[in-house]
């Protein structure tokens, strides 16, 4: 089985090297990796487009983070379908142990796993905000997610209108369509903690978007039961 790995980067050359190789020396390495470039004003396009092939450059509108995913989604060849952030990292046996899981389980659509944080190393010590929720290792992040395209076909692509908490938009929807998912017990991502991350900063607005998918949730789930 083949994968497809989609990393949507804007402004993110800083780090986009090292997140690329961790999918390159993946003990099983993927098909592809599609960067979709949202636009950027630094080196990012440069950054990706020195590896060559199996990286893939797409240049895009600057649309947001979902509309990138998305248009990485339409373009990818794979059997599978990854994602990964462009300041994050996958741990070698990521995709080796993932794809396990569908050859094991032919009618698994979603496998995820286990993702810890990384506090990045230009950080100054003192100035870390040592929250001891955000160094646990936790389940379901975006980055852990390996997919069938047939789900996401199924489930529809992420909300462009969000500017936030996308993958838990869609995780609910994939969860009200009977997805068939499990989450491994490994560790297989790191999510890097760093000065510009847009969650770290921005807490009370992906906890407003958490509430309002929660609240569409639960609407679709009561138009069902009307039914």
């Amino acid at each position: 089985m083949t994968v497809s790995c989609i990393i949507p980067v804007h402004n993110g050359a800083r780090y986009l090297a090292e997140t690329i190789r961790s999918v390159l020396d993946q003990t099983l390495p993927p098909l592809e990796i599609i960067v979709v470039d949202d636009r950027s004003t630094d080196a990012s396009a440069a950054v990706a487009a020195d590896f060559g092939e199996p990286v893939r450059l797409v240049r895009a509108a600057h649309a947001g983070v979902s509309a990138a995913r998305n248009e990485g989604i339409r373009l990818a060849r794979g059997d599978l379908l990854a994602f990964l952030d462009a300041d994050d990292l996958f741990l070698p046996r990521k995709l080796e142990l993932q794809v396990a899981r569908f050859r094991a389980r032919p009618e698994l659509e979603l496998s995820s796993c286990l993702t810890e944080n990384f506090w990045s190393p230009e950080l100054v010590a003192d100035g870390l905000e040592r929250d001891p929720v955000l160094t646990a290792p936790w389940p379901r992040a975006l980055i852990s997610w390996l997919l069938r395209p047939s789900l996401m076909a199924r489930v529809g692509k992420f909300d462009e209108r969000m500017p936030l908490s996308q993958d838990v938009d869609w995780n609910l929807r994939a969860e009200a369509c009977g997805a068939v998912a499990e989450t491994l017990p490994d560790v297989l991502c790191r999510r890097r903690l760093h000065a510009g991350n847009t969650t770290r900063h921005a807490r009370a607005d992906c906890r407003a978007a958490v509430v309002d998918s929660l609240r569409r949730h639960l609407q679709r789930q009561r138009t069902t039961a009307d039914k």
